[in-house]
């Protein structure tokens, strides 16, 4: 999901140049392009409906055969987009994102990050300027990501969200190697001022205990885990006032509303450029000679022990957040 949101920051570029601009990515992400007035086509080809990987392949070259393109940019650049973009080549000109192995594990193990770093916001900067060079002209002063809401759509989750300004709470992630242990402990804080809204999807059964958490201290506090669609959950996050997250996709999205947000980073940093880009965006993480480890935190360097996760207090997480405004 973040890598989606990310990659938007190549679209104000191409459409300011005069071209329309469609995305291919994987069906359960493709909600997150829906309504960008920038954009005129999004499309997912999942192998799994369409009958096989070849087959969702064929598919794809078939569509992207019919449409033209003058060009197309592969921001992964995987062995999978190599493999799906090799047949396009026949009719369109593949710009792939070159892939800086050498720099990433200049970072990661010969902790040359000071030195190297993509700095915050360094992915999407990356994608736009790839962008740019292909372009004889693109604007540069857009917002860096961006996603659109339609106002039916914002309106369609007031029933579920407390009616004054709320704090939205992000403790699940796709990897358990990247989530924070005391967003329960968290949540009390937060919630003896402010209502607390926990969001996630049905199988993280810890949004569960950060919302009681919450509830015990402040009885709007809720749960919303498994009860909203990817639009939904956008939409409970535009509407936030203070977002708080470890390093995932939806706090990407709360930066693409034009929100300021915290992100938890443990094993990750703002040397690999997955961070927070606005101003006041707020990174919490301890200065670890071990991070980075890695993008997922599966394999901790440190046999095991994750500090870069454990031994971030609460108390030095609701210090930063004070002083960065959130009511805590």
């Amino acid at each position: 999901m973040g890598d989606v949101v990310l990659s938007t920051s190549v679209i104000a570029p191409l459409a300011h140049s005069g071209y329309q601009v469609k995305f291919v990515c994987k069906t359960a992400f493709a909600p997150l392009l829906e309504n960008h007035p920038l954009v005129a086509e999004v499309r997912s080809f999942d192998p799994v409906t369409l009958g096989g990987e070849r087959a969702a392949k064929q598919k794809f070259l078939q569509w992207a055969e019919a449409e033209g393109f003058a060009f197309a940019l592969d921001l992964q650049n995987s062995w999978r987009t190599r493999w799906w973009t090799l047949g396009l080549r026949s009719c369109a000109a593949v710009h792939a994102l070159p892939k800086e192995r050498w720099r990433e594990f200049a970072i990661r193990f010969l902790r040359l990050g000071r030195w190297l770093s993509y700095g915050r916001g360094g992915r999407a900067r990356k994608f736009r300027e790839f962008a740019l060079e292909k372009l004889p002209e693109g604007d540069e002063g857009a917002p860096l990501t961006s996603l659109f809401l339609s106002a039916a759509e914002k309106s369609s989750v007031l029933s579920l969200v407390p009616k004054q300004d709320y704090a939205v709470l992000l403790p699940a992630s796709a990897w358990k190697g990247k989530e924070w242990p005391y967003f329960p402990e968290l949540a009390a804080l937060l919630a003896k001022k402010i209502p607390v809204v926990v969001l996630g999807g049905a199988k993280d059964e810890s949004c569960d205990r950060v919302a009681a958490a919450a509830q015990a201290v402040n009885a709007e506090s809720r749960s919303l885990r498994g009860h909203t669609t990817l639009r939904e959950s956008m939409a409970v996050v535009a509407g936030a006032r203070w977002i708080v997250g470890n390093d995932t996709g939806l706090v990407h999205v709360g930066e693409a509303f034009g929100k300021s947000v915290a992100m938890v980073e443990g094993p990750t940093h703002e040397y690999m450029g997955f961070s927070p880009y606005r101003p006041d965006s707020l990174l919490l993480g301890l200065p670890l000679f071990c991070r980075p480890c890695s993008k997922s935190g599966k394999i901790c360097p440190r046999f095991g022990s994750r500090k870069c996760l454990y031994d971030l207090k609460v108390d030095e997480v609701a210090a930063l957040l004070r002083q960065g405004g959130f009511p805590c």
